[in-house]
């Protein structure tokens, strides 16, 4: 690939710091050969683990200095994402970027690590850091087909915490924020616990400010409890005028309803169509029919998982949920799902 600069077919699937020198801002890129195809699984990496499985991908699978994506940008400018979606975590998110990606004409990025990774890099210096996220968000969102006119990212849950540099980076892209009862998004994380739930997994932006002792201490229950709540509590803080909070009570009609109105979407009836018929099955897993599972979860709520949830979730939920009823979610003029924003980003 000597020669013009080109990247088409060939996306970013892991950024690598070089040892201890990331204060420096030393990062490289890992790209792999996707094609044309569409990113249509429920996760990012799903996508990717399958297209490395392919002979050519175990052979051209290269790393290059984090410079290339800056120079594939300036030679091929991504779309320009037409939203945001952030979320406390077990919470209809997935749901809500497998109706989007539903439709052949949306480039949908869900849960990117080299994304996520990059926006949490709260050591690198906050201009380059934006300009490394404008690269990254531009690299992801290339037209696969020439058909796609619109582009989504969904974030992993703790990259909220990152919110403001990526408002600074994109301070014009409507964003939402998905949340659910506490108790049931606590009981799905003691169920199967995601890799922020475990103490010491993500640790480039941490949620929890406290010693490793202190933090190998607190029970299961505690330490998920605490990081869902710290994740609500940015959401809730950070909250401006290109922000929505939605509720997954409001799953699945706010999906065509006032998140497609936010995200200036317009479906036609056979659009609308297929989202409904997607939003019968499993987000996770596909092929499954859904099944409220509230009524189960709440079943397993012991004492000491409602103590956790009061005490470090529920107020932040509790704010989440006031700011969208009183309208200070800014998108609504209501608490009724269907509420246009008055502002526009």
């Amino acid at each position: 690939m000597a020669g013009a600069v080109t990247r088409e077919g060939w996306v970013p699937i892991r950024l690598v710091w070089k040892g201890s020198a990331a204060r420096d801002g030393e990062a490289f890129i890992d790209w792999c050969w996707l094609g044309g195809e569409r990113f249509t699984d429920p996760f990012f990496d799903g996508t990717i683990e399958i297209a490395q499985r392919r002979p050519f991908n175990r052979l051209f699978t290269h790393r290059t200095p984090i410079a290339e994506l800056g120079r594939w940008y300036a030679a091929s400018p991504g779309m320009a994402p037409a939203g945001f979606i952030f979320h406390m975590s077990r919470c209809g998110s997935t749901l809500v970027s497998q109706m989007l990606a539903a439709l052949p004409e949306h480039v949908v990025i869900s849960e990117a690590g080299p994304l996520d990774r990059l926006a949490r890099a709260e050591r690198i210096p906050e201009a380059v850091r934006a300009e490394w996220l404008r690269w990254m968000v531009s690299a992801l969102g290339q037209k696969r087909s020439g058909r796609e006119t619109r582009y989504f990212v969904k974030f992993d849950g703790p990259t909220v915490l990152a919110l403001p540099s990526i408002r600074r980076a994109f301070p014009s892209v409507p964003w939402i924020f998905l949340y659910r009862n506490p108790e049931e998004v606590l009981i799905s994380h003691l169920r199967q616990p995601a890799p922020a739930m475990c103490p010491g997994v993500i640790t480039d932006l941490p949620a929890i400010d406290a010693p490793m002792d202190e933090v190998l201490s607190m029970s299961a229950e505690e330490y998920a409890a605490r990081v869902i709540g710290r994740i609500c509590e940015c959401a809730a803080q950070r909250m401006d005028k290109c922000g929505m909070l939605v509720n997954y009570a409001q799953l699945p009609e706010a999906a065509w309803g006032s998140i497609a109105r936010h995200f200036d979407v317009a479906y036609s009836p056979e659009e609308l169509a297929r989202l409904r018929q997607v939003a019968l099955y499993h987000a996770k897993r596909p092929r499954q029919r859904f099944e409220a599972d509230g009524e189960s979860k709440q079943l397993e709520v012991s004492d000491l998982v409602r103590a956790a949830a009061a005490r470090w979730i529920s107020p932040h939920y509790e704010e989440l949920e006031r700011r969208r009823q009183t309208g200070r979610s800014v998108s609504q003029n209501s608490g009724q799902d269907g509420g246009r924003h008055s502002m526009t980003c």
